[in-house]
Protein backbone atom coordinates (compact mmCIF):
# COMPACT_ATOMS: atom_id res chain seq x y z
CA UNK A 1 0.00 0.00 0.00
CA UNK A 2 2.36 2.50 0.88
CA UNK A 3 4.09 1.86 -2.89
CA UNK A 4 0.85 2.89 -4.44
CA UNK A 5 0.65 6.15 -1.57
CA UNK A 6 3.97 6.79 -2.81
CA UNK A 7 3.65 6.69 -6.62
CA UNK A 8 0.52 8.64 -6.61
CA UNK A 9 2.20 11.38 -4.52
CA UNK A 10 5.10 11.53 -6.70
CA UNK A 11 3.01 11.54 -9.69
CA UNK A 12 0.48 13.72 -8.59
CA UNK A 13 3.24 16.49 -7.52
CA UNK A 14 5.50 16.27 -10.50
CA UNK A 15 2.37 16.39 -13.02
CA UNK A 16 0.95 19.60 -10.89
CA UNK A 17 4.54 21.16 -10.45
CA UNK A 18 5.27 20.74 -14.11
CA UNK A 19 2.16 21.40 -15.74
CA UNK A 20 2.32 24.67 -13.57
CA UNK A 21 6.06 25.49 -15.30
CA UNK A 22 4.80 24.33 -18.51
CA UNK A 23 2.19 26.54 -18.79
CA UNK A 24 3.94 29.61 -17.40
CA UNK A 25 7.27 29.21 -18.86
CA UNK A 26 6.33 28.05 -22.34
CA UNK A 27 2.66 27.61 -22.94
CA UNK A 28 1.35 31.16 -22.46
CA UNK A 29 4.13 33.31 -23.68
CA UNK A 30 4.71 31.32 -26.95
CA UNK A 31 0.72 32.14 -27.69
CA UNK A 32 1.32 35.56 -27.17
CA UNK A 33 4.11 35.23 -29.75
CA UNK A 34 2.58 33.14 -32.46
CA UNK A 35 -0.63 34.56 -32.07
CA UNK A 36 -2.62 37.96 -31.96
CA UNK A 37 -3.22 39.64 -28.35
CA UNK A 38 -6.67 39.03 -28.63
CA UNK A 39 -6.53 35.49 -30.13
CA UNK A 40 -3.36 34.92 -27.30
CA UNK A 41 -5.81 35.94 -24.60
CA UNK A 42 -8.97 33.54 -25.58
CA UNK A 43 -6.54 30.81 -26.27
CA UNK A 44 -5.17 31.41 -22.33
CA UNK A 45 -8.56 32.19 -21.48
CA UNK A 46 -9.99 28.52 -22.74
CA UNK A 47 -6.98 26.81 -21.00
CA UNK A 48 -6.85 28.40 -17.31
CA UNK A 49 -10.26 26.46 -16.26
CA UNK A 50 -8.16 23.09 -17.29
CA UNK A 51 -4.89 24.01 -15.67
CA UNK A 52 -7.15 25.17 -12.48
CA UNK A 53 -8.95 21.68 -12.44
CA UNK A 54 -5.74 19.65 -13.20
CA UNK A 55 -4.55 21.72 -10.09
CA UNK A 56 -7.69 21.05 -8.47
CA UNK A 57 -6.89 17.00 -8.84
CA UNK A 58 -3.17 16.69 -8.58
CA UNK A 59 -3.19 18.75 -5.50
CA UNK A 60 -5.43 17.17 -3.54
CA UNK A 61 -4.39 13.21 -4.65
CA UNK A 62 -0.60 15.36 -3.43
CA UNK A 63 -1.93 16.12 -0.13
CA UNK A 64 -4.01 13.37 0.84
CA UNK A 65 -1.84 10.92 -0.04
CA UNK A 66 1.03 12.61 1.60
CA UNK A 67 -0.99 12.77 4.54
CA UNK A 68 -1.52 9.39 4.84
CA UNK A 69 2.01 7.97 4.02
CA UNK A 70 3.11 10.43 7.12
CA UNK A 71 0.06 10.62 9.54
CA UNK A 72 1.46 8.17 12.04
CA UNK A 73 4.93 9.53 12.33
CA UNK A 74 4.71 13.25 11.55
CA UNK A 75 8.42 14.91 11.83
CA UNK A 76 8.97 18.40 10.73
CA UNK A 77 10.14 17.50 7.29
CA UNK A 78 6.59 15.79 6.95
CA UNK A 79 4.77 18.67 8.68
CA UNK A 80 6.50 21.42 6.00
CA UNK A 81 6.05 19.60 3.03
CA UNK A 82 1.92 19.27 4.61
CA UNK A 83 2.11 22.70 5.22
CA UNK A 84 3.27 24.00 2.09
CA UNK A 85 1.03 21.18 -0.04
CA UNK A 86 -2.15 22.79 1.93
CA UNK A 87 -0.68 26.20 1.22
CA UNK A 88 -0.53 25.44 -2.65
CA UNK A 89 -4.07 23.64 -2.58
CA UNK A 90 -5.38 27.12 -1.16
CA UNK A 91 -3.60 29.17 -3.49
CA UNK A 92 -4.49 27.53 -6.44
CA UNK A 93 -8.20 27.22 -5.02
CA UNK A 94 -8.28 30.93 -4.67
CA UNK A 95 -6.93 31.37 -7.96
CA UNK A 96 -8.58 29.11 -10.27
CA UNK A 97 -12.12 29.97 -8.06
CA UNK A 98 -11.98 33.19 -7.46
CA UNK A 99 -9.42 35.82 -8.77
CA UNK A 100 -9.06 34.30 -12.50
CA UNK A 101 -12.98 34.16 -12.98
CA UNK A 102 -13.52 37.98 -12.37
CA UNK A 103 -10.59 38.61 -14.45
CA UNK A 104 -12.11 37.13 -17.13
CA UNK A 105 -15.47 38.71 -16.43
CA UNK A 106 -13.91 41.94 -16.50
CA UNK A 107 -11.74 41.46 -20.07
CA UNK A 108 -15.02 40.55 -21.79
CA UNK A 109 -16.66 43.50 -20.55
CA UNK A 110 -13.66 45.17 -21.72
CA UNK A 111 -13.84 43.70 -25.29
CA UNK A 112 -17.67 44.65 -25.01
CA UNK A 113 -17.76 48.03 -23.96
CA UNK A 114 -14.28 49.16 -24.80
CA UNK A 115 -13.90 50.99 -21.39
CA UNK A 116 -10.33 51.84 -20.15
CA UNK A 117 -11.61 51.29 -16.35
CA UNK A 118 -12.58 47.73 -17.06
CA UNK A 119 -8.97 46.88 -19.05
CA UNK A 120 -7.06 48.51 -15.71
CA UNK A 121 -9.15 46.22 -13.02
CA UNK A 122 -8.43 42.90 -15.39
CA UNK A 123 -4.58 43.86 -15.68
CA UNK A 124 -4.73 44.19 -11.48
CA UNK A 125 -6.42 41.00 -11.20
CA UNK A 126 -4.59 39.33 -13.89
CA UNK A 127 -1.04 40.70 -11.98
CA UNK A 128 -2.42 39.02 -8.89
CA UNK A 129 -3.23 35.88 -10.58
CA UNK A 130 0.52 35.59 -11.89
CA UNK A 131 1.84 36.55 -8.32
CA UNK A 132 -0.44 33.33 -6.61
CA UNK A 133 0.46 31.24 -9.99
CA UNK A 134 4.01 32.12 -8.80
CA UNK A 135 4.11 31.84 -5.50
CA UNK A 136 2.39 27.90 -6.00
CA UNK A 137 4.87 27.25 -8.60
CA UNK A 138 7.65 28.05 -6.03
CA UNK A 139 6.38 26.49 -3.08
CA UNK A 140 6.00 23.56 -5.75
CA UNK A 141 9.65 23.34 -6.55
CA UNK A 142 10.29 24.01 -2.98
CA UNK A 143 8.32 20.49 -2.45
CA UNK A 144 9.40 18.19 -4.99
CA UNK A 145 13.28 20.12 -3.49
CA UNK A 146 12.54 18.68 0.13
CA UNK A 147 10.90 15.37 -1.00
CA UNK A 148 14.27 14.48 -3.39
CA UNK A 149 16.29 14.88 -0.14
CA UNK A 150 14.22 12.45 1.77
CA UNK A 151 12.79 9.94 -0.65
CA UNK A 152 12.36 7.54 2.41
CA UNK A 153 9.15 9.51 3.62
Amino acid sequence: MNVILKSLYLYSLCLWVGSMFFFTAVGAPLAFKALPKEDAGKYTGSVFPKYFGLGYIFGLVSLTSFYTLTKGVLSITSSLVLLLLLVMNILNAVNGLVVTPKASLLKAEFYRKKEDSYYDRFLKLHGISMALNAVTLTLGLMVIGVTSLYLSL
